[in-house]
Formats: C-alpha cells, structure tokens, sequence
C-alpha cells in the first residue's frame, strides 16, 4: 500500500526529493514519528504556568502573629528588679525557654488547654497603648485609639506593683493579659487559650497576679568570680516586635555576607578577616527607647565583662553623629585583649535600631571605617 503527501509536506519532511513521488510504508512512519509530538501539543489544553519569585527584603520577615517571650533580654526573673511569683498547682510549669521568664499549662488536655506566657522587656516597650494594639491584632481585633485605652483597662494593684489588665476576646480565642511596669522593665503575663478554657481559668488567673511581687535582692558575694566569657544575651536573641512606621534602609560592603533571614534579626552579615577569623554585624530593632541609652550601652558593657557606667560617665564614652537625618550614637568598646564591640544606637519611627559588630579585636579595628562608611548609607524611606 502507498501513501501520497502533498509536494509542500514532502519538501519539507526530506530536502531534495522531486514533487510528486511516493512514500514508503517506513518513510510515512518516520514522518509520523516527527509529527506526533507536535499534533499532541497542539490538541493540549492551553495551560498558563507562573513561578513565584520570592520578594527581596531589606529586613526578614517578621516575628510570627503571637510571638515568644522577651526573656533574652538583659532583665532578671529574679534579683534586683525581677518579679516572682506562685503558681496554681493545677497549673503545669513547662520545660525552661530562653524565651520567657515563665511558662504554664493551663487546664485542657494538651493543645486544646490555655498558655500563660511570662515575658519582660526593658523600658515601656513602645507605650500601654501599642502593647494593647499588639495583643488584639494576635486575636485578629482591629487596633483601639488612645481614647479607647482607658476603658480596656482594669487596674490591680498586688504587693505594691500596679498592674493593669485586659480582657480579650477574637472568635473562639479569649486573653487575660496584664502589663506590670518594674524597675525600668515591663512584664507581660499572658493568658491565651479557647474562651470557655479561659473563662474557667479567669479567677485562678486574677489570683495568681496577687502573688505577683518584687524579688528579693541576692548579692553577689565579691570573691565570687566573674562568669565565663561568651555571647551574652543580646537583643538579637529576643523576637523582633514590629513597632509603627517604616523601617531602615541601608547598604552592606560587597565583602559582607549576608546570613539567612530569621525571626530574631532584622538582618546579619558575617565579616570575613584575612586570617580566617570572623566577626559578626546584628541589625534588631525594639518599639520605643528600649530602656534608654545608658541602659542599651550598659547592656552592651555588660556583654563584654565591662562595669556599668553612670549617667554622668556616659558622655565622654558615646559619640553622636547626624546621617541622612537620622540621629545616630556610636559606641566602641573593648573587653579585655581579644574581643572589641562597635555599636550604634538609631532611634527611628518610635522604634530603637541597633547596629552591633562584634569580634576578634585586631579584626574588629580593620574593619571600623568600613562599619562607619557603612552608617553613612542608614535611610529612613
């Protein structure tokens, strides 16, 4: 049996043979061959495929809708300025957390029993009002105004601390939340769960916050040595709470590199020294002024083994400096032979930013003009 295509097609298929002759068997089938893939595309469903591009960001992303705790700060559970407390003993204590000061199970079984978190922050943590803001937008509430405030407020007072506390309810989630300022911190004691669990557990919860009090002041004997040296805690282990306004922009040496986002951080860059020795820039960023200056670079002192200074001490050991509108105080300091500390302290859009590099000494000191010439490119949008 032969097979006839027309002189266009046979032109096409095998360059060079003359119109008008027949195909074999085996020809058609390798012209067959060549065809099908295309005949099949072509009755194919028409389909549009996308590809999600991930977003560039100057900062990571955000803390998740309920945060952890603020424990990672530089403010005792216990000691001079600490709280403590007694707990329900219906109430089951959970595993230790860098996160919080406390932590308890509260009736149900498992995940469908409330949370009582324990958390505390130097200074006011951005005022009652964005704190409040912050515990509603967790229950998907829209944010009250300052005139509302007052009104969501129940004072308590217990042992001397004055205690304001909220009652919440988004959907089937309820909240108990009390604000205790102590010591130029703020501790937050947060009871989050179903609402029927939280209603049952409403009159334990308002009990527990009468043994809330002041922690007894341990001191230190003097011939007790100094703790080892290491990373002490830092802002940059703390969740970032997002505060109101825009953030900062900047841009990093081309030698920097970059570390993966995370929730901790607004952003890292590790900084590579010759000799393979690193040091390391933490960019964190806290509603309001965090304590304050002689609080944040006490902070810093503290990291490094350094007493604290005083009020009186602390201007001739800061420098302040203007960039692109931006007020900006720089530290350096060094603790001990091995280990030296840059930072800066940017307050911005009612939030506080902090630029911290931290190193090996002799790397540290190599790279300062490049940290500096780095601060010259800090923009607020």
């Amino acid at each position: 049996m032969k097979w006839t295509l027309s002189p266009r097609t046979r032109a096409a298929a095998w360059p060079g043979r003359r119109p008008g002759l027949l195909l074999s068997r085996g020809q058609f089938r390798s012209l067959c061959a060549l065809a099908l893939p295309l005949w099949l595309a072509a009755c194919r469903d028409s389909q549009v495929v996308s590809y999600r591009i991930p977003k560039e960001h100057d900062t990571p992303a955000p803390a998740p809708a309920a945060p952890a705790g603020m424990a990672g700060l530089a403010v005792a559970a216990t000691g001079t300025g600490g709280l403590e407390w007694t707990a329900p003993s219906a109430w089951q204590a959970k595993p230790p957390s860098t996160m919080r000061k406390g932590s308890y199970a509260v009736g149900g079984e498992g995940a469908a029993g409330a949370d009582l978190a324990i958390t505390a922050f130097p200074g006011d943590v951005g005022g009652d009002l964005a704190n409040v803001n912050r515990w509603r937008g967790q229950l998907g509430l829209p944010p009250i105004t300052e005139a509302e405030l007052a009104a969501a407020f129940t004072p308590v007072t217990a042992n001397g601390l004055a205690m304001k506390v909220v009652d919440l309810t988004g959907g089937a989630q309820r909240m108990l939340g009390a604000i205790v300022p102590q010591a130029g911190a703020t501790w937050f004691f947060k009871l989050t769960g179903p609402e029927a669990i939280v209603a049952q557990a409403k009159s334990a919860y308002l009990e527990f916050l009468q043994t809330v009090r002041a922690a007894p002041v341990v001191a230190r004997a003097s011939a007790t040595p100094p703790p080892a040296a290491g990373p002490a805690p830092d802002m940059a282990n703390t969740p970032v709470i997002k505060a109101d306004g825009p953030g900062l922009k900047w841009t990093a040496p081309a030698l920097w590199q970059e570390k993966p986002a995370t929730a901790m951080r607004k952003a890292t860059y590790l900084v590579p020294g010759a000799s393979g020795a690193n040091s390391e820039l933490a960019i964190t960023a806290f509603p309001g002024d965090v304590g304050g200056e002689l609080a944040n670079v006490n902070r810093w002192r503290g990291q490094l083994q350094l007493p604290p200074l005083t009020a009186a001490e602390l201007p001739a050991t800061i420098t302040r400096i203007r960039v692109n509108g931006l007020s900006v105080t720089l530290v350096d300091l060094t603790g001990g032979p091995s280990v030296r500390l840059l930072g800066a302290i940017v307050p911005a859009n009612g939030a506080t930013w902090f630029f911290k590099l931290t190193g090996p000494a002799d790397l540290v000191a190599t790279e300062k003009p490049a940290f500096l010439a780095f601060l010259q490119t800090l923009s607020a949008p």
